[in-house]
């Protein structure tokens, strides 16, 4: 693609382009003319507002103290005194106190919306194991690749500066991803089709610096649905000459840039996430009332620099300080002729006024914000229900963000399940694979009473373990999967334990089955035949039956068989055929001893 293609189908002083962030004045208050009489359909009045263009700057300038209003010598100047004695004139710097107000309110809603990581869930009725390993690998890719990282970054640019943009890249086949925003030097300009609304172009301009803080090169960044390309600068943006060039072809024309590179950059769409908040940063509502805070603590701290040590008054003549020091010193030495008098002047204490002033702006500094002061508990363990009515306005503010932000979420998901899918070789698994997503604003919670509720409801049946198991914070993304491993761990112990019972068991009954086959071949089966005459002289004949010997004593010689022909006694001592007596076992130690 040549570079003369490339700027006819961009053209510079369109591209660098944006809608501007206003803030509205109170002009046109209610004056739109009369109606007498009786009120009839006439043509709408045309009223218009009156904005004050605010830049992304200013927004800079309110985020760090330092740059405050109320630093401004110009808005508020010091005090211009004049000496009396020698007609000079001396400036007496007043009390400036400029506070961070912008920052807590910053990171309190940054904190509500993005506490919780990004809740995923799969929509399918029906879970197969593929699309559960599916499912794994989409979560485990994205906690690997830090999206949770990213998605703060880009809320805490759009809630700082008013905008921001998430780009994805492909680099030698590996998915990455960058933020765009002003706090980081990036100035963006998103346009959209006019038919459906979609971003079609994102244009990036930035600079490389110098250690000395100048600007070595300019640069725009430009992403379509296809292509990314880089603009450099023509000329040397260090001269002034050339930066007066650069600054009338970025006016009129395109010839103050020419491309430097161009390439496909893997992505069926825009890879670029942008989100802007029309209202500016997060803390604009509450930017009047800061301001005010802050002048009426300076004035509060220049009365009490003025008046906050008692004022010494010496009556009589005669009266002389002996003290080498000046008089603005605190210790004093006087001397005092007899009808003298030493005493200090009462002061008008303003402090107790100024203390309600400014206790009531800051109750509406955060409360314009949504933001919630840490409260004081006075017990350890406080009921969810409770805390959740503690922080009600930052709960409320982190909901409604929600639906706010969730366009840029599915954006944002849809570079990443493409990107990561082409990395992992299963683009079309994840794309196959109906995921559901969500924000859960972040509340502080009773962990105790969570784990119990949980626990409550799986056993009442209305809850399943694997939802519990995903609800609780402690888990991990594979949680259910480890617990799934435990049980088929524990049942192979059960089997393995049951085979070894059985095998035990076999072996145990074949004995026993030895045992009973060597009893039953010591029965007899006894059969007797009886033939009787009758008168007749006819024969009967009679069977009798089988009969099994019974178990005898030893000593009788009854029951089983002596197949040995060993005698025993009745304590069963062999009996000596020779002797007749019972052999001993010291018999043997008698004759060899």
């Amino acid at each position: 693609m040549t570079d003369n293609n490339i700027q006819t189908q961009f053209q510079l002083r369109e591209l660098l382009t944006k809608k501007p962030f206003t803030r509205i004045l109170p002009d046109g208050h209610y004056d739109h003319g009369y109606v007498w009489n009786e009120v009839s359909e006439v043509a709408p009045k045309q009223d218009y507002l009156k904005r004050k263009i605010v830049t992304q700057e200013d927004f800079m300038r309110e985020l760090d103290p330092a740059g405050h209003l109320i630093n401004d010598k110009e808005l508020f100047p010091d005090i211009l005194q004049k000496n009396e004695e020698d007609g000079l004139y001396y400036v007496q710097e007043i009390p400036r106190y400029a506070f961070s107000y912008q920052q807590i309110i910053l990171v309190k809603q940054l904190t509500h919306l993005c506490g919780n990581d990004i809740q995923f869930e799969i929509s399918d009725k029906n879970v197969t194991e593929k699309t559960q390993e599916t499912f794994n690998m989409f979560r485990n890719g994205w906690a690997n690749k830090n999206m949770e990282v990213a998605w703060y970054k880009l809320a805490k640019s759009v809630k700082a500066t008013g905008d921001g943009a998430f780009v994805g890249f492909l680099d030698k086949g590996q998915f990455g991803w960058k933020v765009l925003s002003f706090l980081d030097g990036d100035k963006l300009f998103p346009h959209y089709d006019l038919r459906t609304g979609r971003m079609n172009v994102l244009a990036r301009t930035y600079c490389n610096y110098a250690e000395d803080g100048k600007c070595t090169k300019r640069y725009i960044d430009v992403w379509d649905d296809t292509y990314y390309y880089r603009f450099v600068a023509d000329g040397d943006p260090t001269s002034m000459l050339e930066r007066a060039k650069q600054f009338i072809f970025k006016l009129f024309s395109a010839n103050g840039y020419k491309l430097e590179y161009a390439e496909p950059h893997g992505f069926d769409t825009i890879p670029v996430a942008y989100m802007r908040d029309d209202n500016g940063p997060c803390w604009t509502f509450s930017q009047e009332t800061i301001e005010n805070y802050e002048i009426a603590f300076s004035n509060l701290a220049h009365s009490n620099h003025d008046f906050g040590l008692p004022i010494m008054y010496v009556k009589g003549e005669g009266s002389e300080e002996v003290t080498t020091n000046d008089m603005s010193y605190a210790s004093k030495i006087m001397i005092l002729p007899s009808d003298g008098e030493i005493g200090f002047l009462n002061r008008q204490d303003a402090s107790n006024a100024y203390k309600s002033e400014l206790d009531k702006l800051e109750d509406n500094i955060y409360k314009q914000s949504f933001a919630v002061k840490t409260p004081e508990l006075k017990s350890g363990d406080t009921p969810g229900v409770s805390l959740k009515i503690m922080y009600s306005d930052a709960y409320e503010k982190a909901m409604t963000d929600s639906h706010e932000y969730d366009g840029t979420v599915d954006k944002m998901i849809n570079i990443y399940m493409w990107g990561y899918g082409i990395e992992c070789e299963q683009r079309l698994a994840f794309i196959n694979t109906n995921i559901r997503h969500y924000i859960e604003p972040y509340i502080h919670l009773n962990m105790t009473e969570l784990t119990t509720n949980l626990n409550t409801a799986v056993v009442g049946g209305f809850l399943s373990k694997q939802t519990a198991s995903e609800k609780l914070p402690y888990g991990t993304p594979q949680e259910w999967e480890r617990i799934q491993a435990e049980k088929k761990e524990a049942q192979a112990q059960e089997l393995l334990l049951a085979e070894q019972k059985l095998e035990i068991q076999s072996e145990i009954t074949i004995e026993q089955a030895a045992a009973l086959a060597e009893i039953d071949a010591d029965y007899t089966q006894e059969t007797t035949t009886t033939t009787d005459t009758d008168e007749q002289g006819n024969k009967t004949t009679t069977s009798g039956k089988a009969r099994r010997r019974t178990k005898g004593s030893v000593a009788t010689g009854r029951g089983r068989r002596n197949r040995s022909g060993k005698m025993w006694d009745s304590n069963r001592n062999e009996i000596d055929p020779t002797t007749g007596k019972a052999k001993s076992k010291w018999d043997k130690w008698d004759e060899t001893h």
